[in-house]
């Protein structure tokens, strides 16, 4: 049979193999798409946080007593990180307020119904 043919006489639902629908490819899912992309654009702004505040850190003193081991520079890389993370966050989720000021926190209200914060939340991962 060619292509012709199956365009001019579509096979009915009734005969399909059985089992057929199982091996159907999963439905197209929207908002898990729009979701890779928040989370891609939200790391890649983490990621660019983090390397301003890399650069705006002290250069290493060379003339320290006790240098730093690799386990002290781990944990500043991590909480250079988890401060971007929160910059970030931030700044997405008061997008829309005006009087948001991340020197004070009274004024982080992010909007209830923000469809960022909406998808967000439902790729939020379970907690342990």
């Amino acid at each position: 049979m060619n292509t012709e043919s199956l365009a001019e006489n579509p096979v009915a639902a009734g005969a399909l193999p059985a089992g057929s629908a199982a091996d159907a490819p999963p439905l197209f899912d929207e908002r898990a798409l729009l979701a890779h992309y928040v989370l891609r654009d939200f790391e890649q702004a983490v990621a660019n946080v983090e390397q301003e505040l890399r650069d705006a850190e002290p250069a290493p003193d060379a003339q320290a007593e006790s240098p730093a081991t690799e386990d002290d520079l781990n944990a500043m890389a991590e909480e250079r990180r988890a401060l971007a993370r929160q910059i970030v966050t931030g700044a997405w989720l008061n997008r829309n307020n005006p009087q948001w000021d991340p020197l004070e926190p009274e004024t982080h209200r992010p909007d209830p119904n923000d469809p960022l914060l909406a998808i967000l939340r439902s790729v939020q991962e379970p907690a342990d």
